[in-house]
């Protein structure tokens, strides 16, 4: 089969590196397949009278086939530079920069085991209780992923790696499973007013300001997410493979030996312990050694509730008032801190948590209800 000439006037194709070093994106591997799960989990349960059960369960996966974007003009690590070495050696696509494809590589291994003590609905009380301590290692999220990936983006592309040649060096904590978890949940009727345990005789316009109040509330308290100190890829090279042209934006720091990062008595200020942290020379043959999720960030405690109760107008109508109260408490949730170990704000925290649904973690918020039912 032959083609037609696509390089108009007598082209024959880009010039070569590094006079013109475009990039390559995006191509699809030819065999691409959908990522599997595989899911397992037991569980054993005990009734312990009123009404309550005890749980202890055990719950794990394995995910294999995840989509990730190698480079596949990457060159291996080494002392020369990176114009250096492909001029010594070459690479796979002379022409460009990088080639990036999305294909199949990273996987995630999750495991948890969670303590439950639930009551079922009885004399006006209901609650559950659970207590999960979870350990989830994966190299799906990026050499640096000190936040979820949002959609679109890398999102769908998968996340662009560190070194193709060694996925391995990129697993660690994912960011968004924290290793400890208290979860509790409540509704109780109080029993107060006409037709309960106390002041059942009372008026009913007493009723209708102190009777049928039904309380609900939740408590949340977690560990801090996964963090990973990084620096700038265009601020050092030390591996040697100029990371920046494939669009690794950032890269895992070098931790000091037998330092942890941590320190006992962490501020706003200062989260980090700076001095264990570093950038590594460029050219050294190696990446950073910081391991992906070393580091935790600040604890979540935040505790909500409402109260609601529900009037009688009629045969046909009811008004409901419902009093809703987003971290009570005020509890201060801070937010993550900068992990940028260049950076003279590294350790820095100047935000608290957003109180995105589901966490309800931010300043105190009260939100006041009024319905009319039919």
């Amino acid at each position: 089969m032959t083609w037609a000439n696509v390089f108009g006037g007598g082209a024959a194709g880009p010039p070569p590196c590094p006079t013109s070093c475009p990039g390559y994106r995006r191509a699809n591997q030819w065999d691409l397949k959908d990522p599997h799960v595989f899911q397992w989990s037991t569980a054993f349960e005990r009734n312990i009278g009123f009404k309550s059960v005890a749980k202890i369960s055990y719950v794990g996966s394995y995910t294999w086939d995840l989509i990730y974007s190698p480079d596949l003009n990457q060159i291996p690590a080494n002392t020369l530079g990176y114009w250096q070495y492909r001029a010594a050696n070459g690479a796979n696509f002379p022409n460009f920069r990088e080639v990036l494809t999305r294909s199949n590589g990273p996987e995630d291994k999750y495991n948890a085991v969670s303590f439950e003590f639930n009551r079922r609905f009885g004399q006006g009380l209901q609650f559950n209780n659970a207590y999960t301590v979870a350990w989830n290692k994966t190299n799906a999220l990026g050499a640096v992923p000190n936040s979820a990936i949002g959609v679109g983006g890398q999102g769908d592309n998968g996340a662009n790696v560190l070194n193709v040649f060694n996925l391995d060096a990129i697993k660690g904590n994912a960011f968004y499973d924290p290793r400890h978890k208290f979860l509790n949940t409540f509704v109780y009727e109080l029993p107060f007013g006409r037709g309960k345990k106390f002041g059942s005789s009372i008026s009913r316009s007493a009723d209708m300001l102190a009777g049928g109040w039904t309380v609900s509330g939740i408590t949340l308290l977690h560990s801090g997410n996964w963090l990973t100190p990084y620096f700038p890829s265009s601020l050092a090279d030390p591996s040697g493979t100029s990371p920046q042209y494939r669009s690794v934006a950032n890269q895992p720091a070098d931790c000091a030996s037998g330092q942890s990062g941590t320190l006992s008595n962490p501020t706003v200020d200062k989260f980090f312990d700076v001095k264990a942290f570093s950038v590594p020379a460029s050219n050294i043959g190696r990446f950073g050694n910081c391991t992906v999720g070393s580091l935790q960030g600040p604890r979540t405690a935040t505790f909500s509730m409402s109260a609601a109760k529900t009037v009688r107008v009629g045969e046909k109508f009811s008004v409901r008032y419902e009093a809703q109260f987003a971290n009570l408490f005020n509890i201060t949730n801070w937010g993550l801190p900068k992990t940028n170990v260049s950076s003279s704000s590294f350790g820095l925290i100047s935000s608290q948590q957003d109180g995105t649904p589901g966490s309800q973690a931010g300043p105190r918020s009260i939100q006041m209800v009024l319905r009319l039912q039919f």
